[in-house]
């Protein structure tokens, strides 16, 4: 991974294990086969693409209440689906964002 691009993001986040847990997580949908959120080449590494989706404002976090983790949520789920017709789910920028649930 780059560190220019680690750097911006630790300051997006402001948690460096936060950071971690967020990167490992999309890492491991692009793995999968998810799709990228920003445009990439080839040769950019699954870490440099969750890191620039992190700094462009593709994937948001909200804090997990206790009211949500009583209601069913998944703790161990860090990236929930985006809700488009539920009143919890926060507005996203375009239907291409990620919100993270973090379970603190």
């Amino acid at each position: 991974m780059k560190v220019e691009l680690i750097e911006k993001a630790a300051q997006i986040v402001g948690d460096n294990q936060l950071l971690v847990n967020i990167v490992s997580q999309r890492v491991q949908q692009l793995n999968g086969g998810a799709d990228p959120y920003v445009p990439t080449t080839p040769e950019t590494g699954t870490g440099d693409i969750a890191l620039m989706e992190i700094i462009e404002g593709k994937i948001v976090w909200r804090e997990n209440t206790e009211e949500a983790c009583s209601a069913g949520s998944d703790p161990d789920n860090l990236f929930d689906e985006l809700f488009s017709d539920s009143p919890e789910a926060p507005a996203a920028e375009d239907d291409r964002t990620i919100v993270a649930t973090i379970d603190l």
